[in-house]
């Protein structure tokens, strides 16, 4: 009886806790909104689910002695805030010069190929690739998350489990709500779009500029 509580205790926490930690719009929530404003609720929402497993990956590899790693080099931060801020800059790019009308080889290959037709890999790039995942996931691993390995095994997996699906969860409702917004706004939905894109430009140039600062002191 004990060990049920447990485990039903651990599915309502960790449900919460996947709310809590995906409530603030990181990058990968902007480029999944904005898809959703100007592709649709589903291309959208193929983004989010792309930015999941992302951090799913970093549960693993964590797990795999990640953050081993990331303590014994103290660069490889740096290198994963301006890797970061190059994918972030190239995406909101693209899909500006996209909008505007602007065609070229190196533009179609973005829009045509992984970027641009792709949207599960664009949101597992921008999430991958961002220094804030591996922080986030180190620092629950090293807390909320090992206390629960404590409770029993059980309790352990159904709180991680419970964690992603309440992600999951947040996100088709953000897209939702971001789906209604364009149907209530429709004629500046267009303006929404842009200022979306002009964002991960703004955030991808600060990564760049933050991981050069941090590789040079």
């Amino acid at each position: 009886m004990l060990e049920l509580i447990n485990i039903l205790k651990a599915i309502i926490f960790g449900f919460a806790t996947g709310l809590v930690i995906s409530v603030p719009l990181g990058p990968a929530g902007i480029e999944s909104v904005k898809r959703t404003i100007s592709m649709g609720y589903r291309v959208g929402f193929v983004v989010s689910l792309g930015a999941i497993s992302a951090d799913l990956a970093y549960l693993l590899l964590i797990n795999a002695g990640l953050s081993n790693l990331l303590a014994a080099n103290k660069r490889t931060e740096a290198l994963f805030w301006i890797v970061a801020g190059i994918i972030l800059t190239i995406i909101g790019y693209v899909s500006y010069k996209n909008k505007k009308g602007h065609k070229n080889s190196a533009l179609n290959f973005f829009k045509n190929g992984s970027l641009g037709s792709m949207p599960f890999l664009t949101g597992f790039l921008i999430t991958f690739t961002n220094p804030m995942t591996p922080s986030l996931w180190l620092t629950l691993s090293g807390t909320v998350i090992r206390a629960w390995y404590y409770v029993d095994l059980f309790s352990y997996y159904a709180f991680i489990f419970s964690i992603l699906v309440g992600m999951i969860a947040w996100f088709a409702l953000l897209n939702y709500f971001a789906l209604k917004g364009k149907q209530i706004l429709k004629p500046s939905s267009n303006k929404v779009s842009f200022l979306f894109e002009y964002i991960n430009l703004i955030i991808g140039i600060g990564f760049i500029i933050f991981g050069l600062f941090r590789l040079v002191i």
